[in-house]
C-alpha cells in the first residue's frame, strides 16, 4: 500500500519516520496534547499566525479541524501532519500541505510551526525534508510554495536550508496577528529534489 493510500485509509497506522521526528496525521485523541502545546507556545506563535479565535484550543474546534483535513485529504486537496520527537514521542509541532492543485499546475503550499524549545535543533528541517519526500514521491507534485514574514528569520532560515529559493514578495498576502502583511515567497520544485538524490 502506498503512503497516499495509507494516509487516506488508515490514518491511525500511517506515519513517516525520520531520525529526530515522526510525522503522522492528527487524530481526535491528540486534542489535549495539541492544545496544551499550543497554549504553552501562544506568545511565541502569536506574531507569526492568524489571530486565534476564542475557542481556538477547545476540543470541538480541534475535532472540526481533524474532520476538515480528513475530508480534504480524501479529496486530495490538503494533508496535515503532527510532529513528534522520535526518541520520546513528545508532540512538538505541525506541518500542513494545502492548496493541492492538479492539472497543468501540480503544486501545493506548505505551512508549519514548532515549539519554541525545539527551535534550532534540526527538527523542523527534518520535518520539511520528510514532507518534501511525501509531496514528490507520493503526491507526485511538481512544485511546493512556502511564504513567511520577511522578519521571521528562523522560518526563512529553515526554508533556505532545505533548498527553497526566494521568488519575491507577495504584498499583503495573509492576515497575520490581525494585520495584512507582506510575505517572502519561496519555492522548491521536483527538479531541485532530483538533484539531491
Amino acid at each position: 500500500m502506498s503512503f497516499l493510500n495509507a494516509y487516506s485509509l488508515k490514518k491511525n497506522l500511517f506515519e513517516i519516520a525520520g531520525q529526530k521526528v515522526i510525522l503522522r496525521p492528527p487524530q481526535y485523541n491528540d486534542w489535549r496534547t495539541w492544545a496544551d502545546e499550543r497554549k504553552k507556545n501562544e506568545l511565541y506563535l502569536q506574531p507569526w499566525e492568524p489571530l486565534w479565535s476564542i475557542n481556538e484550543l477547545e476540543r470541538s474546534s480541534f475535532v472540526k479541524r481533524v474532520r476538515m483535513f480528513e475530508r480534504l485529504s480524501h479529496n486530495d486537496q490538503a494533508y496535515s501532519f503532527l510532529i513528534f520527537k522520535s526518541d520520546n514521542e513528545d508532540f512538538i509541532g505541525e506541518v500542513n500541505i494545502s492548496n493541492v492543485q492538479r492539472g497543468i499546475i501540480q503544486s501545493c503550499a506548505i505551512g508549519y510551526w514548532i515549539a519554541k524549545d525545539c527551535e534550532g535543533k534540526g527538527m523542523m528541517s527534518e520535518s520539511l525534508e520528510l514532507v518534501k519526500k511525501f509531496i514528490f514521491n507520493e503526491l507526485k507534485l511538481h512544485r511546493i510554495e512556502a511564504a513567511c514574514l520577511p522578519h521571521n528569520k528562523p522560518s526563512l532560515k529553515v526554508l533556505l536550508k532545505n533548498g527553497f529559493i526566494k521568488e519575491g514578495t507577495a504584498r499583503k498576502l495573509l492576515k497575520i496577528n490581525d494585520k495584512w502583511q507582506d510575505h517572502t515567497v519561496l519555492s522548491f520544485i521536483v527538479d531541485d529534489f532530483k538533484k539531491l538524490k
